[in-house]
């Protein structure tokens, strides 16, 4: 629906202006009038430019810190429309702010929480509206919150750690790849000359980097230009959800990744499966939430055959045992949830579990790349000299 901004006045004579989601003009001044108001001016909302820059979108930070702080509001006995108020003038919030101030003003014409959440899929994920709709209905909103806003920390601290263990052989490629580039454009064209002019023999190895030498030199803005387009365009495919999934699935099946993808992919099931259930969404409205999610890691129609099995009125381990998409030790663990009826706590266990293979394989992997970069630039680098002082040793004999 379109967003319609307004003018209205209060009972105490005080203009109040904001912003609602309706079908038409007339709508909003209905929900105007409902609230008491006096309706002064409406317009259509002015739609944002078609490209954003990602430096003006709120990141994952703000929302979990709206989330805690939000959560403590609410637990010292803050009303939900004065609490988001307050934390529309944190600084804290950075980026969210323009977010909060539109969730409060669907909220005073009449929606629930979880509703105006929903409108910013981009922001809070269907599990996360799920769960406050649980906890609007159940009227435990400042324990779903504080759950949300520990899980969101836990999460973003292992991205992190992961994060920071791959910038020391990011560094390394990024450092190797520019010595490479340097002696192809700055040192061998030295040499090249000499070489050619004398009829110096040379193998195909270092004649394909003379060449390359000879490209980067003469065309150098041409190639720039196009290697900017090629990850331009490489970007914009990766934004398309179906690109992304595909990849994501061609990526898994290489051995070294495919340990870990299967890691991430039990952790975040069960992880989830926990949360869910913990807060007393049943299971079935759970699987529904859970394939939204897990359609991220690939295999969407094995995660919906999953869950019409278990609507259907079987049991989630057997679901998961015939569609084969988790581990058979996680599966198991799972079973023993089902039949001892501590599913959640179970599942909990079993993703930090699986987290914690995930981190020492990510940590094994991480450990490789680094000299193995080293490696293979020292074995390039070190061939090319060899090739050159054989090339130059053959003008020698020449001349002597």
């Amino acid at each position: 629906m379109p967003n319609f901004t307004y003018r209205a006045l209060t009972q105490n004579g005080e203009v109040v202006s904001g912003s609602i989601s309706a079908a038409s003009l007339a709508e909003v001044s209905q929900r105007i009038e409902y609230l008491g108001l006096v309706v002064i001016d409406t317009a259509p909302e002015r739609g944002a430019a078609g490209w954003s820059f990602s430096l003006s979108r709120p990141r994952a930070e703000d929302v979990t810190i709206f989330t805690r702080d939000l959560a403590l509001l609410i637990k010292a006995g803050a009303r939900l429309n004065d609490a988001l108020e307050l934390l529309a003038t944190d600084m804290d919030v950075g980026r969210l702010r323009p977010a909060i101030l539109k969730i409060k003003t669907a909220i005073l014409s009449g929606e629930s929480l979880a509703e105006a959440l929903g409108r910013h899929p981009s922001l809070f994920p269907p599990m996360y509206v799920a769960l406050i709709r649980v906890g609007e209905m159940s009227g435990t909103l400042d324990h779903i919150l504080e759950t949300l806003g520990a899980e969101r920390v836990r999460a973003e601290a292992l991205r992190r750690k992961v994060t920071d263990a791959l910038q020391y052989p990011a560094f390394v490629l990024l450092a190797a790849g520019a010595v490479l580039i340097f002696f192809v454009m700055f040192v061998l064209p030295q040499f090249s000359s000499v070489l050619r002019d004398f009829n110096a023999k040379t193998d195909p190895v270092i004649e394909a980097f003379l060449a390359l030498s000879d490209l980067l030199r003469g065309h150098g803005t041409e190639v720039v230009a196009v290697l900017a387009g090629t990850v331009g365009g490489c970007w914009l495919l990766w934004r398309r959800p179906g690109f992304r999934t595909g990849t994501i699935t061609q990526v898994a099946r290489l051995p070294v990744i495919s340990s870990v993808v299967d890691f991430h992919r039990t952790a975040l099931f069960c992880r989830n499966l926990s949360i869910l259930l913990g807060s007393g969404v049943t299971l079935t409205a759970t699987l529904r939430i859970l394939i939204d999610i897990m359609s991220a890691t690939g295999n969407v129609p094995v995660w919906t055959a999953m869950a019409d099995r278990v609507r259907h009125g079987g049991k989630l381990s057997d679901a998961l045992t015939a569609c084969a998409v988790l581990p058979a030790v996680s599966v198991r663990m799972l079973r023993l949830g089902e039949e001892t009826g501590q599913l959640p706590a179970l599942a909990a266990r079993v993703a930090e579990f699986y987290e914690a293979k995930l981190q020492r394989q990510l940590d094994r992997i991480v450990g490789i790349i680094g000299p193995a970069a080293i490696v293979t630039i020292s074995i390039v680098v070190g061939g090319l000299i060899v090739s050159v002082m054989s090339a130059l040793l053959s003008v020698t004999q020449v001349v002597g």
